[in-house]
């Protein structure tokens, strides 16, 4: 009994001695467990001050100070380099007191966290960034996420420039680019974008910049179309509108090789012009009874076998995309049946002179006193008239100042007086023949000239002002074949019919001043 109260007395006095020693020891030195310091530090900055008692001196532990960060003068602990938030941001250290006197230590940890500063600007990985996008993708849709990355991280602000260029971003902290405006292929192919990023919404003291360039895609969302034609755009959509072919041929007669059609050769091009399809043609509803054939690839049309009845033969051409039949257009394709020309028009004479002295009067025939010139080409295809061909029209070559209404010269625009060598021009509609005369005009003033009543005047005032803005656009004047005025002495109550070119002379009726002298057809003529 006695041996075991002694081995509890002696337990109790070795746990009593060495609280009393741990106590001791503790009471060497004190430090905080944990310190801050800010980044981009200064090299001697003191980290943390321990609290030694007399005696006592402090240093790290073996290997309490890894990469030796820090270092101790005296009982302070110092920054020995430059720290940064963004290689590291918590550092740990393990430092031991140690008293002279009875040689005890004691070891302290100490976590030392670097505090991170905005030292850094945002950047964009790259610059420039390269997008695409499907033309007429919807407004909403997403090009691309262009994010840059802040080593100090917090929220980034982006600005996009220009603010009219049809795209946004989602947000002004979301680097997602959005759609919009549509964008069509053939007005843009590309868009530069500048993107600046900011790590704060109001200062731009870290900022970054970057360029993104968008290409435009054509997608395939157009049919063939036929050439030449007209573009319209109706609510944002894009038509090109053909106004067909038209040819001639010759009664019994089969044309050899390629048949030549007007306003030009028959060909397609993809509506897509980024992406250039091939295209493939045939004809849709019929060939004209075995008629003609139609080269698939170049649209060249030829004839199987002559045709043997006069008229109008109507054919619809097809054109398709090879790879994608669905993307397909038509045209029209009139060819007119007609008897073979053996004889050109020709005019009857080959030199005209004329005077005129003001806008809307008719030109003068000084070779015939008192009548206005006039010109005619016969045609010998039409001997059973006469030798008047219904289908020739004249023009003036070399002038768009003057019109020929019904055979008849006309000035359209007030010229200076002196004298104008022009040609004449007669040109059968339905094979495009034609013959050609010298002309010479006299412009000159105070000259009494046959005119118009004033009812008939303003109408063809109105008629010429339309053929002058016509002319003008085009290098030579059409004729304007719809209108037959009279014609009248405006000095005297005697009147001068009018003669139709469609018609030979039918001699010298006469007929009064009276609005229904426009539809007569007689040659003009002076009164005795």
């Amino acid at each position: 009994m006695d041996g075991t109260h002694f081995s509890l007395r002696t337990s109790s006095s070795f746990l009593l001695l060495l609280i009393f020693l741990h106590t001791s020891t503790a009471q060497i030195c004190s430090a905080p467990t944990s310190v801050n310091i800010a980044e981009n530090n200064e090299i001697g900055v003191v980290v943390a001050t321990i609290s030694l008692k007399l005696g006592v001196t402090v240093d790290f532990t073996a290997d309490g100070n890894p990469d030796n960060v820090f270092r101790f003068v005296g009982n302070m602990m110092e920054a020995a380099m430059v720290l940064d938030f963004e290689d590291k941001t918590v550092h740990a250290v393990s430092i031991i007191c140690t008293e002279t006197a009875t040689a005890s230590k004691l070891e302290l940890p100490i976590v030392v966290t670097v505090d991170n500063l905005n030292d850094n600007a945002p950047v964009f990985e790259q610059n420039p960034y390269h997008a695409t996008l499907n033309e007429l993708s919807p407004s909403g849709t997403t090009v691309g996420r262009f994010a840059a990355t802040d080593l100090d991280g917090g929220l980034l602000y982006y600005t996009l420039m220009p603010a009219s260029s049809g795209f946004a971003l989602k947000a002004q902290t979301n680097p997602d680019l959005l759609v919009v405006t549509p964008v069509d292929f053939d007005k843009v192919k590309s868009v530069q974008l500048t993107l600046t990023v900011q790590d704060s919404p109001l200062t731009a003291a870290n900022r970054f910049i970057t360029t993104i360039m968008v290409s435009i895609v054509d997608v395939d969302n157009r049919p063939p179309w036929f050439q030449p034609c007209s573009r319209y755009e109706v609510g944002g959509a894009v038509v090109c509108q053909s106004h067909g072919y038209t040819s001639r041929v010759v009664l019994n007669e089969q044309e050899a090789g390629v048949l030549p059609l007007d306003p030009g050769p028959l060909y397609a091009i993809d509506g897509d012009l980024g992406l250039d399809e091939e295209i493939t043609y045939s004809f849709l509803g019929g060939d004209g009874g075995g008629l003609f054939q139609i080269n698939p690839s170049t649209g060249n049309i030829s004839m199987l076998k002559p045709v043997d009845v006069l008229g109008t033969i109507s054919l619809t051409v097809l054109a398709a995309q090879s790879t994608n039949l669905f993307q397909s257009s038509s045209t029209s394709l009139s060819i007119r049946v007609q008897v073979k020309s053996l004889h050109p028009p020709q005019l009857q004479r080959t030199q005209y002179q004329g005077v005129v002295s003001a806008v809307g009067s008719m030109a003068m025939d000084p070779e015939n006193k008192d009548q206005p010139l006039r010109f005619l080409a016969m045609d010998q295809d039409y001997a059973a008239t006469g030798g008047i061909n219904p289908h020739i029209t004249y023009s003036v070559d070399g002038s768009s100042d003057f019109s020929i209404i019904d055979g008849y010269l006309f000035m359209t625009k007030d010229l200076p007086e002196g004298t104008l060598s022009l040609q004449v021009v007669a040109v059968d509609s339905t094979n495009e023949e034609s013959d050609t005369a010298q002309l010479s005009v006299e412009v000159t003033s105070g000259l009494t000239t046959t005119s118009l009543p004033d009812t008939t005047t303003d109408r063809l005032t109105t008629a010429l002002q339309e053929t002058t803005e016509e002319t003008t656009s085009t290098p030579n004047p059409t004729t304007i074949s719809s209108l037959s005025p009279s014609v009248s002495d405006p000095t005297s109550p005697e009147t001068l019919p009018t003669e139709s070119t469609a018609h030979p002379p039918t001699g010298g009726d006469t007929l009064n001043t009276s609005r229904t002298s426009l539809c007569n057809n007689s040659p003009p003529k002076r009164l005795s």
